[in-house]
């Protein structure tokens, strides 16, 4: 197997993460398959929208593996954590794990709304369910959070 690579994205990523964001889920496990949530599944994944993200101060990495994004993730506002999908068949590797282990340096706090297929991921890295789950955009979300003390507690936790 190739070396899969972490890094900032660059011009001309935008449609290879629009690639990856598409084959991460079908629409009908994202959306409730109404022109609502389709609309903002399509905005997501959107090349356009991707390059003005790059182009922003946002922070966000890309796992690649031979010339192909098979991972990615994006923060808005500073520390709420907007994205990270991984393709399907790099599921259960460790890649989202990976990406956001390197982006939790710099934060004391993440939040995020997670997806409901999603929920499961963010509990194994330490977030914990922060308010009601909502209804928004034709997408079920889930409110968590992230502490860098917690995390860091409980690691020391599974060491003794």
């Amino acid at each position: 197997m190739n070396a899969i690579t972490y890094r900032t994205p660059e011009t001309g990523d935008e449609h290879k993460i629009s690639a990856c964001i598409g084959a991460s889920a079908d629409l009908s496990e994202i959306t409730d398959g109404t022109p609502e949530g389709i609309a903002f599944w399509k905005r997501i994944c959107d090349p356009e929208e991707l390059r003005e993200r790059i182009f922003s101060d946002e922070k966000m990495l890309v796992a690649t593996q031979n010339g192909v994004v098979i991972g990615f993730i994006a923060f808005r506002r500073g520390n709420h954590l907007s994205s990270l999908f991984v393709r399907r068949e790099f599921v259960g590797k460790g890649i989202g794990r990976e990406l956001f282990t390197r982006c939790t340096n710099s934060f004391n706090e993440i939040t995020v709304n997670s997806s409901d297929l999603a929920v499961g991921f963010y509990q194994k890295v330490g977030f914990s369910q922060s308010d009601d789950r909502f209804f928004k955009d034709g997408i079920w979300a889930t409110p968590m959070r992230w502490t860098h003390d917690r995390h860091a507690a409980n690691a020391e936790d599974q060491h003794h």
